[in-house]
């Protein structure tokens, strides 16, 4: 887990400032190989950036903090490289190389023979109001995209290698002095108790809770080889817009603890950023996205404490940010935006009382039309059995399987397999506090007990939502649905038919609240909703 910078360190941004008198000659138009008209260069506490119009070179500066030291010149050039080789990762068409500053003809020069001066990084330029968190505060980037980086990420963390043999990056015991660390640097940038707002005691409380509670999951997730050298840093400030893509840039390379973390760390800082933005519906889109992506349901056990520890760095650094400020009106907005995220902290640590809603209904009856339009409205982890059913394959969401009815993946034992993997993963999910929509059949009576006892034992409240719809209707939306393509689901009429054959309806002997759901009215979200009230949680 990535170590925030401790409280001590400058503001992330100072005002462009000019190079050093050895690097000056990097304002010339001629000292680099392609057509430059202007040079502007921006410090921040840890770089120089200078921007060319088509390409960016970033050199570091020969700074120490506690975090990073780059006051030796092979050391630079180090990371530099490797700077380079983690955000190709993530970027292949951002970050296009290396470059040596060489001292040639007297004046510091990317182009011609001399010694070597500094190492910068050559990326392409990009408008800055493509980032992340200008198009989120101004809305001007939707769920899709943020669902699209799910996948994304997902796939590229799949790809990540783990820790070194013989390091301990990602064990309980470091995240554990990581969070608390945090904690602390964030606890003395506040007023004494009481004026500050926050209620530091309860929240101290909190998050010691949490982590003890925790500590088991995160030992067997390490083992489990989801600690991964990650990006490291991912909030919105180093994501950018690229041809209508979300991109991640700017990952963590000076310090290897930064970036060897468990890949919930990782996902939970994005999401921890877009809830301090006011933007839940992102994060919920981007985590959706990223579970149905990669299958990684254990992530939901942690990710809410990995949450409050993102959103108590990113209060630290308004903190940072707020003593800095030399104006009032930027002092108060650093201010209140410390509140947000320490806001976002204190939900994710709360004890939620979740439900589990198992969507019956047959095959076209519009169970995964209405689940997916419930999940973002409670916040709930859509589990839907045929892509966890081709997961369990090794197959793609939209491979064809080839499989009729009660042969290849729909033999019995494969469906007992696929039940008891969505059995895993609402476990997961309930444990984390997240409330569930579980997309299958639920065909058997059996099943249903089996999974209301689950929801029951996990403190959870079980519901069922019978999804209905005329047979004529049923089969009109298969056949659309096969007409279309792209869908998880391979159900077609012949598969309609044989669940007619085998289907046990819920009733009230089940002992659970079941609501029907007639799909085919104007509003059946509305309908749900307007029935889920009636049974709240807790």
């Amino acid at each position: 887990m990535a170590p925030a910078p401790p409280a001590s360190a400058p503001p992330p941004a100072e005002p462009s400032t000019p190079l050093p008198e050895r690097l000056r000659g990097l304002l010339r138009p001629e000292a680099y190989p392609h057509a430059v008209t202007t040079v502007r260069v921006v410090q921040t506490h840890m770089s120089w950036v200078l921007l060319t119009g088509d390409y960016v070179y970033k050199l570091k500066r020969p700074v120490r903090f506690p975090f990073a030291d780059f006051t030796d010149p092979q050391t630079r050039a180090r990371l530099c490289a490797e700077e380079l080789r983690l955000n190709r990762r993530f970027a292949p068409g951002l970050y296009l190389g290396t470059a040596a500053v060489r001292l040639h003809g007297g004046c510091a020069s990317f182009v011609g023979e001399g010694p070597v001066l500094e190492t910068a990084v050559r990326m392409r330029q990009f408008d800055r109001r493509e980032e992340l968190d200008a198009l989120v505060t101004a809305g001007a980037v939707d769920a899709p995209a943020f669902e699209s980086f799910g996948v994304q990420l997902a796939t590229v963390h799949r790809t990540l290698p783990g820790p070194p043999p013989g390091t301990r990056y990602g064990r309980a015991a470091a995240v554990a002095r990581v969070v608390r660390r945090n904690f602390v640097e964030w606890l003395a940038m506040q007023a004494p108790e009481g004026e500050s707002g926050h209620d530091t005691g309860r929240l101290r409380q909190q998050l010691a809770s949490r982590l003890r509670r925790d500590r088991t999951t995160l030992a067997a997730r390490a083992r489990a080889g989801r600690v991964r050298e990650c990006h490291g840093d991912l909030h919105l400030s180093n994501l950018v817009r690229l041809q209508g893509c979300i991109t991640p840039f700017d990952a963590l390379e000076f310090e290897p603890a930064f970036r060897y973390i468990d890949v919930a760390d990782e996902v939970a800082f994005l999401c921890a950023d877009l809830q301090g933005h006011g933007r839940p519906d992102l994060a919920h889109a981007f985590l959706g996205a990223y579970l149905d992506e990669g299958g990684d349901f254990g992530l939901l056990r942690v990710l809410a404490l990995y949450v409050a520890h993102r959103a108590l760095v990113r209060a630290k650094i308004m903190a940072i940010r707020t003593a800095a400020a030399t104006a009032p009106d930027d002092a108060t907005r650093w201010r209140n935006r410390e509140a947000d995220y320490v806001a976002v902290a204190r939900r994710a640590l709360e004890v939620p009382a979740p439900r589990l809603l198992l969507l019956y209904g047959l095959s076209g009856s519009g169970k995964s039309w209405l689940a997916r339009r419930l999940a973002p409205r409670l916040g709930a982890i859509h589990l839907r059995s045929d892509r966890e059913r081709k997961r369990l394959a090794g197959l793609a969401a939209s491979a064809a399987s080839g499989s009729a009815p009660g042969t290849g993946l729909y033999v019995e034992g494969a469906t007992d397999a696929t039940y008891a993997r969505l059995a895993r993963c609402v476990e997961d999910a309930l444990a984390g506090g997240y409330t569930v929509i579980c997309d299958a059949t639920f065909l058997s009576r059996e099943r249903r007990r089996n999974f209301a006892r689950l929801a029951t034992e996990a403190g959870a409240t079980p519901i069922v939502m019978h999804c209905e719809a005329p047979q004529d209707v049923l089969r009109a939306r298969l056949r659309a649905r096969r007409a279309t393509g792209g869908d998880v689901s391979e159900a077609d009429e012949s598969v309609l038919a044989w669940q007619l054959s085998r289907a046990e309806p819920p009733d009230a002997r089940e002992g659970v609240r079941i609501h029907r759901i007639d799909t085919t009215v104007a509003d059946p979200t509305g309908l749900a909703l307007q029935a889920l009230e009636t049974c709240a949680p807790g």
